[in-house]
């Protein structure tokens, strides 16, 4: 029984481990694995984010975009696909782009780089919504060639009285 009990415990401990380092697919190869992309579907803020609208919201992937101060992301942003492909180059592909001015930066399909440091479970990549071409690091919740969930944590420059965020954000693969 005790022969049994251990068995299970290890392979609970297996299971549980989704993108630990010792896990047999690693971090980087989970996401490259998605050729298409990783696109988002929910953005969780802890602390609720605020709008300049005065605008309170935890979630800020659902109803509501930034144009009508009722979201926090751009309506065309919410197609956006991040593309982790090989040495380290990401490709942020724009999605659907709009009508007025497809030459606008946020437009066109952006190279950038990112960073994957397996031992610590962590991702330094360029946000689609941020324009700064930094890389942002991010603690990855979990991952497997389904879903991919972030922490990240944001710092508003433009508006020291904000409280510091941090978003949990989840990815699927772009179909």
């Amino acid at each position: 029984m005790k022969k049994v009990f251990c068995v299970m415990a290890v392979a609970a401990l297996f299971l549980l481990n989704g993108c630990n380092p010792t896990s047999e697919t690693p971090i980087t190869d989970i996401l490259k694995s998605a050729k298409k992309g990783w696109v988002m579907t929910s953005v969780k803020s802890v602390p609720a984010y605020q709008l300049s609208a005065g605008v309170m919201l935890e979630e800020l992937y659902a109803d509501g975009d930034y144009e009508h101060s009722t979201g926090f992301f751009y309506s065309y942003e919410k197609d956006d696909a991040i593309i982790f492909g090989e040495n380290g180059v990401e490709t942020i592909d724009p999605g659907t782009l709009l009508p007025e001015d497809p030459s606008e930066p946020y437009q066109i399909a952006t190279a950038a780089t990112y960073l994957v440091d397996e031992a610590n479970e962590q991702i330094s990549f360029q946000m689609p919504w941020e324009y700064d071409e930094q890389l942002e690091l991010c603690s990855v919740v979990s991952c497997d060639k389904n879903q991919l969930v972030i922490k990240y944590t944001r710092n508003d420059d433009d508006n020291p009285a904000k409280a510091q965020n941090t978003f949990t954000i989840t990815y699927v693969p772009a179909k």
